[in-house]
């Protein structure tokens, strides 16, 4: 059996929305994040498109698990009709149509379910899990090798810029901004895009994976601005992260990745495009 013991979301901006969503239902339980707008005004009708994205896809989850049975082939289902409705939305909207290409909403996200060996997950984009089984075995799953590392170099190469930018949103400076907006519409023109977005084909490439659990076991899915402790800030190794969330808290952990970031807030030791990035967790117990 798979439990929800303690959720965290919290935005990395007080003063903006928070873009990640999450969800546990049944036998089933995710997180998403929504890649934060490279645009000034939202499309859809809400504080971004990154938002409206990641929960338009939080709600169909909870939908779709109602009815599914844990299986890769219902993940891989509720992602493609995700992604299908939410294309059909997003076109409704009157400044879709002469949108740039880079504008589409993606998100990452990653599914677990449970199964009889443990787990069974789907992920696109960068979201992590960590899992640490009754024998103390640790395990790490989603996202590409090295994501993290590919991130803080391509951030450190538009580091010095003559005019820092306020807040620590290096990625709001205009060579950062339209490097990004470049990698963005060619992830979106993919043929096999690794992220969840308005191309239902995303389902198809989504990574699928499998953890075998001796039980009781502990899980934490948590999107890339949380497993920054373990896979940027090295403040953590995948079994003591898991252990962290289940002495301490998950909200211990999101003081610990904030701290880190404001003894860093210029980005000298981490570099970053964003001072802090949201951070969402969900530690789950499997019986």
């Amino acid at each position: 059996m798979l439990t929800l013991l303690e959720t965290l979301s919290v935005a990395g901006d007080r003063a903006k929305q928070n873009d990640d969503a999450c969800g546990a239902s049944g036998a089933f339980a995710w997180v998403i994040d929504g890649a934060t707008d490279l645009h000034d005004a939202p499309i859809a009708p809400s504080a971004t498109d990154a938002a409206w994205l990641a929960h338009r896809l939080n709600a169909f989850l909870y939908r779709a698990s109602r009815d599914a049975a844990p299986s890769d082939d219902a993940m891989r289902a509720a992602l493609r009709s995700a992604s299908e409705h939410a294309r059909l939305a997003f076109s409704r909207f009157p400044r879709a149509t002469n949108a740039d290409p880079w504008a589409s909403p993606v998100a990452s996200a990653l599914i677990v379910a449970e199964h009889d060996e443990g787990v069974r997950g789907l992920d696109l984009g960068d979201c992590r899990a960590f899992a640490l089984d009754a024998n103390g075995t640790a395990f790490i799953r989603g996202g590409p090798d090295g994501a993290s590392d590919r991130e803080a170099a391509f951030a450190a190469s538009f580091a010095n810029t003559a005019d820092p930018p306020a807040g620590g949103a290096l990625y709001r400076t205009p060579d950062a901004l339209k490097a990004l907006r470049d990698l963005r519409a060619a992830q979106i023109a993919a043929a096999r895009p690794g992220v969840f977005g308005l191309n239902p084909v995303c389902a198809d490439h989504a990574r699928g994976w499998t953890i075998a659990l001796t039980r009781p076991a502990h899980i934490v899915l948590c999107t890339d601005g949380l497993s920054a402790l373990v896979d940027r800030y090295e403040a953590h190794d995948a079994a003591s992260f898991v252990r962290a969330a289940l002495s301490h808290g998950l909200h211990d952990l999101g003081r610990a990745v904030r701290d880190i970031e404001t003894k860093d807030a210029a980005g000298a030791r981490h570099p970053r495009f964003k001072r802090s990035d949201d951070a969402t967790g969900l530690l789950l117990r499997l019986d």
